[in-house]
């Protein structure tokens, strides 16, 4: 990246996203480290040599209450503590510090009853029903003493999606086998996908390491999925084998969502950026199938990220591309992957995205997305982000397209009355520059109405302030905001919608 220290803002801006979309999909995907997926490494001792460095790792990410996860999403704390109490057990007696960490984090849980309740929100971790149970049960074989009781709404679910899984037969790629450690038993080689692992799940891989390592005929199989497993720790840039994402690789996804933040703040067509735009564009429209198209080509199709894709490529779509999206739809409203048991606002969003972009309405998506608007004017609680900023922002995009004003100014007021005194937005105890970046496309939106042009005016000028000084994207607590079985960050994405944001802001692109 050539730059001067005497650019503009936005020729460093344009710089940098240049050198990240010509990146998008290399190594699989950048994501953010795991700690429920390295316990389970740890757990299942794949990496003897590196359990040296898995053990002080862990215990570095411990939180000051004992627990582990980001403190402003509680539910979202459970598994990956449960895992690094089961995966740090054997070493409590010989560590003293291990000890002390395991004695903090069953104190954790036994304070964590009052998050559940007898019903389960829409947004709780990817799997969790399937994999607490089971990790409950190793608990309790190492006699650890965790209470089953606040989970039994969890417990419930789970049983329910075992029956589905046990109907279904699930094969390799497809969304069961991605926590298939919670579910699977016998280690059939035909589990694993071309990346060399199970459901592009870390700890899904480990596990079946595990039941497969006194299995016969299975070492080319059991190569292949480690050598899987140190690819996925790679994406980390972490530096130790074993550290591990929660879902890899993530191509499809993580070229999907840049290049729809470009899309949404109408730089795809940027004389800086279409040179290395298009080509990413056009390989990702041939990617799209006509059962749709999933993270990545060897994981099976969901409705958010074709949805997406088609909002997207636009005009470049492929001409039947509508019918593909409606294979995602039930009853008027679209669904992410088959059988699942809890809605997504903002799948739903982006399918109204993808609708409009082909000149169609979406009446019941819109309906659901207009019940859904909380009172306070925000839409809270998706599957895929623990943001409410996400959400609203995706929302909000999704709504304008639509022509429903009432809702989309009741969802800017929300936004405006949520702006921090410093002009960052954040929904956990910090502003965070990608949360900041949803809430500036959100009344980019919005502006282009003339009265909620005039509403927005300071707090879009505020929000950018805040950008020039903030818009570093690292891996700390705060920016692991999207949901997988644990909450984590894809860091292209979320770097490309922080400089998308950084660069419409700038004075001069101000209409």
């Amino acid at each position: 990246m050539n730059t001067s220290p005497h650019s503009s803002p936005s020729d460093r801006a344009l710089a940098v996203l240049r050198e990240l979309v010509a990146k998008l999909g290399r190594g699989g995907g950048l994501v953010s480290p795991s700690v429920y997926d390295t316990a389970t490494v740890l757990m299942f001792d794949v990496f003897p040599d590196a359990r040296a460095s898995l053990i002080p790792w862990l215990l570095d990410q411990q939180r000051s209450d004992g627990g582990w996860g980001l403190s402003s999403v509680p539910r979202a704390r459970d598994l990956p503590t449960l895992a690094s109490l089961v995966a740090l057990h054997p070493c409590r007696e010989l560590m003293p510090q291990v000890r002390r960490a395991c004695e903090g984090g069953l104190a954790f849980l036994r304070n964590q009853a009052a998050h559940w309740g007898t019903s389960l929100p829409d947004d709780i971790p990817v799997g969790l029903e399937l994999l607490m149970p089971r990790l409950l049960d190793r608990a309790s074989s190492l006699g650890l003493g965790v209470d089953w009781g606040p989970y039994r709404a969890l417990i419930a679910l789970g049983e329910r999606r075992r029956a589905l899984i046990g109907k279904a037969r699930p094969a390799a790629g497809s969304a069961a086998s991605h926590s298939w450690e919670g579910w699977g038993s016998g280690p059939s080689p035909d589990l694993l996908d071309v990346s060399g692992g199970v459901g592009h799940s870390p700890a899904a891989t480990a596990a079946w390491l595990h039941a497969s390592r006194d299995k016969a005929g299975l070492a080319g199989a059991r190569a292949a999925a480690r050598e899987y497993l140190l690819r996925a720790s790679d994406a980390t840039e972490v530096g130790i084998p074993g550290v591990v994402p929660t879902v890899w690789p993530i191509r499809r996804f993580e070229q999907t969502w840049v290049l729809y933040a470009l899309r949404a703040f109408d730089l795809l067509d940027h004389p800086r950026l279409g040179d290395v735009a298009r080509p990413q564009l056009l390989d990702l429209g041939a990617a799209l199938r006509p059962e749709g198209i999933g993270m990545s080509d060897a994981f099976t199709q969901d409705g958010d990220i074709t949805s997406t894709v088609i909002a997207t490529l636009g005009e470049l779509a492929a001409p039947r591309a509508i019918e593909t999206l409606r294979r995602f739809e039930r009853g008027g409203m679209f669904i992410t992957y088959a059988n699942e048991l809890q809605p997504s606002l903002t799948t739903n969003a982006h399918a109204m995205h993808a609708l409009a972009s082909r000149g169609e309405k979406a009446s019941e998506p819109a309906r659901y997305l207009l019940e859904r608007q909380q009172p306070d004017g925000r839409w809270v609680g998706d599957k895929w982000h623990s943001s409410w900023l996400y959400t609203t922002s995706q929302v909000i995009l999704a709504l304008s397209h639509e022509g429903q004003l009432p809702a989309v100014k009741r969802g800017v007021e929300a936004l405006l009355r949520a702006q921090r005194g410093d002009g960052g937005w954040g929904a956990g105890g910090a502003p965070t520059a990608a949360e900041t970046a949803y809430a500036v496309l959100a009344l980019r939106a919005a502006r282009r109405n003339r009265e909620l042009e005039s509403m927005a005016r300071g707090a879009w000028r505020r929000g950018r302030d805040w950008l020039m000084s903030n818009h570093d994207v690292g891996a700390g607590q705060e920016d692991l905001r999207w949901i997988g079985k644990e909450l984590y960050c894809p860091a292209r994405v979320d770097r490309a919608w922080v400089l998308g944001a950084l660069l419409v802001s700038q004075p001069s692109w101000e209409s």
